[in-house]
């Protein structure tokens, strides 16, 4: 069975493949930098070692790093059991587990995600013993791709037998290929990196001054949302003015209104939806509640709207 994919059905159609792969993970994109979301699906493989990861990308003239974000990098290179693999004429961009895949015009890549109109068409196996149709060809396709591409890093799980051979645990991983340098960042880019978040956080507290109305009072900081016999209450993040507790709509009317003129899921705000206080840039739309109230702010949260 196929279906047509876009907006968030797009994104979430990728979450899903990450979530749910057993067995194999194929994500192949010329581009690759991460948001948190598609991290955070992640990092449940790091305790399925039984989970092989298949990656391919290109398009940097090899030169690596200018086509996988080193971050990215960072985290997937600690992955157990894990092939990297590089083809420079890549352009397709094709994700897949043992049960769905996706063909798509998106590559995995954090602004493609939040910016770009992009479309996809995802065929889900219904078939348990063998795919077929368009999930059968691209499937077989891209193995080939993948097979046929040159490997720049490559790490395997090691395991240990018992019970006479019948029973084997997981003991650690081993790198066996690393062609992939990641450069450092050097000071002089790091304090740049800072002083742009910095901006960006000014940037969100002025915009919420502006927008706020003139006759509102400045919502106090409070360890919890209130909550009476109303709705329960949380905080606007750009303004700070006080507004139903949704963490999928963690903006006053007005806010959103400016925040979607651009959807930067990422873009630094002034307030904790959860408590009011100031983030002073640690919030976003994506992470409207600050670390520290995380924990408290959970009980408040709907199990399907957490992140």
């Amino acid at each position: 069975m196929s279906q047509f994919k876009y907006g968030h059905d797009l994104n979430a159609s990728i979450e899903k493949i990450m979530r749910e792969a057993e067995k194999r993970l194929i994500l192949v994109s010329p581009f690759i930098k991460l948001n948190h979301r598609y991290t955070d699906e992640l990092k449940a493989l790091k305790t399925r070692p039984k989970c092989r990861i298949l990656i391919c990308f290109g398009k940097s003239d090899g030169q690596y790093h200018k086509s996988f974000d080193a971050d990215a990098l960072v985290f997937l290179k600690e992955m157990p059991n894990i092939k990297i693999v590089y083809d420079e004429r890549l352009h397709a961009k094709f994700y897949a587990n043992e049960n769905r895949s996706l063909l798509t015009s998106m590559n995995l890549y954090d602004f493609s995600q939040d910016n770009n109109i992009e479309v996809g068409v995802e065929s889900v196996n219904s078939n348990l013993i063998k795919r077929s149709g368009l999930d059968a060809e691209s499937w077989k396709y891209f193995n080939n791709v993948i097979d046929s591409a040159r490997v720049v890093f490559d790490r395997k799980p090691k395991y240990k037998k018992g019970m006479m051979g019948l029973t084997e645990s997981y003991v650690g991983s081993e790198t066996i290929i690393d062609e992939i340098q990641i450069p450092e960042i050097s000071s002089s880019k790091q304090r740049s990196n800072e002083k742009k978040a910095a901006k960006k956080a000014e940037a969100a507290s002025a915009e919420g001054k502006r927008i706020k109305r003139p006759l509102e009072k400045e919502a106090k900081p409070t360890t919890k949302p209130a909550k009476d016999d109303g709705p329960l209450m949380g905080y606007c993040i750009r303004t700070g003015d006080q507004i139903p507790f949704n963490v999928m709509r963690p903006l006053s009317d007005r806010a959103f209104n400016s925040w979607s003129q651009f959807g930067d899921g990422s873009y630094p705000e002034a307030y904790c939806h959860f408590t009011g206080e100031h983030s002073f840039g640690d919030t976003c739309y994506d992470r409207p509640i600050l670390r520290k109230n995380w924990r408290k702010a959970k009980k408040w949260i709907e199990p399907d709207t957490l992140f």
